[in-house]
């Protein structure tokens, strides 16, 4: 009773929009009502093993977008997709044949085949069964062309025709937001086709933890993903690179045998935030086979149309992604990878954010999607599908919140919203986060570049301000648990493994307060006179803000 009165004791005295100001008996019970054992009953039918992991193309899935489909029905929301909550997403799946596929470095008259999985890696060629090149190889730091920031690997330098040798990362004298950028194979990648390059290879620095060469090879036994534009051809497949390689590092040495510097010194500068880029004196000669099959899986997308006359046809969205991993190598014991946390939480999260606009008496002057993706851990796929191919006939998205394993493991003190910096949508960040207490804290772990990894991100390519909303560390007083140490070591040892099941300890109270807060941000916007926009000067509006 007392969090009531103290609620309704902020609503009543901050000074909220206008719109607010009309229905605030009607929010206090909104708020009031959002259900933790509503999210633990769509979690725990969406991450049972009963739904196998909910990876794309499989029956699991489907029982999973069923289930939502008909979710959506008993809300009372119109489909998104013309007559139907399904928006078909034709998906499909590369894998590298690694018998027919080969690497050989040609030194003058002399030559050395590799050993697929021991020293490199191919990435599928999504544009036909068969690609090769044999061209010259050229080191270009870390593949990085940033001359606003100071920084330019291409600078000096002919690739034209050859293939372009890089480090994964950014240098570290780049911000934040520049190296999350920079740092994105689509960034490199579409670089490197500007200067004319017909090849990439890429390798980690010895210290990059992350991206174990172990773990590679066995993400690479999965196969990568695309989706189909119209005459099923892969979207984003940068076709003009011939081959894609991943060269393990304990091997690099053998690209840089004729080179005027060494691997230390390349090593030694990339600690400081320094490359250098020069011609290898080598050419590597690389095939690339690759086996395709169609995967069919879908979005579900689901309407509340706005009240006013002409705000309607602008959409803001909410989006959580549905799949998962399926059936993988076992661990402890259980090899269904069932993510309770990534993200039934985020789906059955958003599902209760429709429920509280369904029971607005007056809707929301903008209209508000409620999209639940397909294929996020195959690249975001489903997501990026969806910006490219909106369903909406009419207007435009002008706003997305993501939800995604937002960590609700503890009682919710702070919060990290990421992207509120970059946009007018950190103004209703803010009153919302007042609303319920809530301190707004930084990115405790900017090294882990979260702002790129999750469905906002397809958002935010596409020029539209978007949130993406995670717990912070903070907690109470007496918890004995030290949360930044607890929240990272879940990511360290459960995250994508079999035990992210519900047999972990929810704090399903603390659910229901992303609820309210990504309910009150979404309404605020919807009710507001002008359009979300980037902040001024922004990095990420400045490279995607249609003009």
């Amino acid at each position: 009773m007392k969090k009531v009165l103290i609620l309704s004791l902020l609503i009543y005295c901050f000074p909220f929009h206008s719109v607010f100001s009309q229905n605030p008996d009607a929010i206090t019970t909104i708020l009031q009502n959002v259900s933790p054992d509503a999210i633990k009953g769509h979690m725990t039918f969406l991450a049972d093993d009963l739904l196998e992991g909910r990876k794309p193309g499989t029956r699991g899935f489907a029982i999973g977008s069923k289930y939502i489909e008909t979710q959506f029905v008993s809300l009372g929301l119109q489909p998104g997709n013309g007559s139907s909550y399904i928006q078909k997403v034709p998906l499909q799946k590369g894998l590298v044949n690694e018998n027919e596929s080969y690497f050989v470095i040609k030194n003058g008259n002399k030559e050395e085949k590799l050993i697929y999985g021991q020293h490199f890696l191919l990435s599928p060629y999504f544009s036909s069964a068969s690609s090769g090149v044999t061209a010259p190889l050229v080191f270009v730091g870390f593949g990085v062309s940033a001359p606003d920031f100071n920084h330019d690997d291409y600078q000096n330098i002919d690739v034209k025709g050859k293939i372009v040798v890089y480090l994964n990362g950014t240098p570290n004298t780049l911000s934040n937001n520049e190296r999350a950028y920079y740092g994105t194979p689509d960034a490199k990648y579409k670089e490197a086709i500007k200067r004319g390059a017909v090849g990439v290879i890429t390798f980690t620095l010895p210290n990059n933890k992350p991206n174990t060469w172990d773990a590679m090879v066995k993400k690479s036994k999965g196969g990568s993903h695309k989706w189909l534009k119209s005459q099923s051809v892969p979207a984003n497949s940068y076709e003009a690179l011939k081959s894609v390689a991943f060269f393990n590092n304990e091997y690099v040495e053998k690209l840089f045998v004729n080179a005027p510097e060494t691997v230390q010194k390349i090593v030694e500068l990339a600690a400081k935030g320094k490359s250098l880029s020069f011609p290898l004196n080598l050419s590597a000669s690389i095939q690339v086979k690759t086996n395709t099959k169609p995967i069919e899986s879908s979005n579900l997308v689901s309407i509340l149309e706005g009240s006013d006359p002409v705000l309607k046809n602008e959409y803001v969205v909410y989006a959580a992604h549905l799949d998962h991993f399926g059936i993988g190598v076992p661990i402890l014991n259980d090899s269904i990878y069932n993510g309770a946390h990534d993200n039934a939480s985020g789906t059955a999260i958003l599902l209760e954010i429709a429920k509280a606009y369904r029971t607005l008496p007056e809707r929301p002057k903008r209209s508000v999607i409620f999209a639940v993706v397909t294929g996020e851990e195959l690249g975001l796929l489903g997501s990026d599908y969806f910006v490219n191919n909106p369903p909406i006939q009419n207007g435009k998205i002008v706003a997305n919140l993501a939800i995604d394993m937002p960590f609700f493991f503890h009682p919710v003190r702070d919060i990290v919203p990421y992207g509120a910096d970059h946009s007018s949508l950190g103004i209703q960040t803010e009153k919302a986060a007042k609303i319920l207490g809530l301190k707004i804290s930084p990115d405790p772990l900017p090294e882990q570049v979260v702002f790129i990894r999750s469905d906002h991100y397809s958002f935010i390519k596409k020029g539209i301000p978007a949130l993406f909303i995670k717990s912070g560390f903070m907690t109470v007083p007496q918890d004995p648990v030290d949360r930044a140490k607890s929240d990272v070591e879940w990511r360290n040892t459960i995250y994508h493994s079999p035990q992210d099941d519900m047999n972990q300890p929810f704090d399903f109270d603390a659910a229901t307060m992303h609820v309210k807060l990504n309910f009150l941000i979404g309404y605020f916007v919807c009710n507001e006179v002008l359009a979300p926009d980037w902040n001024k000067d922004d990095f990420f509006g400045k490279q995607f803000k249609k003009k």
